[in-house]
């Protein structure tokens, strides 16, 4: 897949909720080949602390503009640094990066996004991009966080005709709860079965909704997060463990940066993964 390195520069940088971020950033080259799901490497210092780039995924594009957008939480070092940039700074990407979202065949049945904390961010692209190609679509999005502090205003998602259902873990907006059980209770209080399923957030909500939507026969495509260092398949850093086909019980493993970051349920061994490691924080899928 076609990627490129390319100095771009910052046109607005704002506050949107608690440590969360928006960039929008002039990048002709990235916007015109990036797709929804694809991710981008950013360099937030010109000097060696941090050293690495961080990863990010693309927010929304805007091709004809040639605008990408990146939404991102305080998480670390490198993100604090970001979060100081300026308008007007130049910063250099790599991207796009990573394999793409797969729209549904047609608009007939509803679609469910499902977002976890800063995994909301790489909806919004696929948002356009299901209202471009699907205009009748109906779209439900399911979005949690910790807390009410952490949710995006409800007028950050104004452009988008869509059902909000809010969850926050504390109860102090909307559903009190996990997020995947207010998608669960919905679905059971009558919610017409989605034609496709799109979930982003931390590996233990998404495990959930690879169970869930495995046992309901649901397709679903899921924006996994990992630790990640290069973007490029190099470092081996991001190796999740893996379904092999032709022995499910053997060792196996996929790198999100490489051979995702979007998967189907049923490819990962999520039995394997210790749900409970604290997110890098060089890695801000969700």
């Amino acid at each position: 897949m076609t990627k490129i390195q390319e100095d771009a520069w910052i046109m607005e940088h704002e506050t949107l909720a608690r440590h969360t971020h928006r960039l929008r950033l002039k990048s002709p080259g990235i916007a015109a080949l990036a797709k929804a799901g694809q991710f981008l490497m950013l360099r937030v210092s010109d000097g060696l602390d941090p050293l690495l780039r961080r990863p990010f995924s693309l927010h929304r594009i805007f091709p004809e503009k040639g605008i990408v957008e990146v939404l991102y939480r305080i998480a670390g070092r490198g993100t604090w640094r970001l979060s100081q940039s300026s308008i007007g700074a130049k910063v250099n990407l790599v991207g796009p990066l990573g394999n793409s979202f797969a729209l549904p065949a047609d608009g007939s049945s509803p679609v469910v996004l499902v977002a976890g904390g800063i995994g909301v961010a790489p909806l919004f692209a696929l948002m356009d991009a299901l209202f471009a190609d699907l205009p009748g679509a109906a779209i439900h999005l399911f979005y949690g966080a910790r807390t009410a502090a952490e949710l995006l205003p409800e007028q950050a998602l104004g452009d988008f005709k869509i059902k909000i259902y809010w969850s926050t873990d504390d109860g102090t907006a909307g559903h009190c709860g996990r997020v995947t059980d207010l998608f669960r209770e919905s679905v059971a209080d009558g919610l017409p079965r989605p034609s496709m399923v799109y979930s982003c957030g931390p590996l233990a909500m998404q495990y959930h909704v690879a169970k869930w939507t495995s046992s309901q026969g649901l397709a679903a495509q899921l924006s996994l997060e990992s630790f990640m260092a290069c973007g490029l398949g190099a470092c081996l850093g991001c190796a999740l463990p893996a379904v092999r086909k032709d022995d499910p019980t053997a060792d196996h493993y996929v790198h999100v940066c490489k051979d995702g970051p979007i998967f189907s349920p049923g490819s990962i061994q999520w039995q394997k993964i210790q749900m409970h490691r604290p997110p890098s924080p060089t890695f801000l899928f969700s």
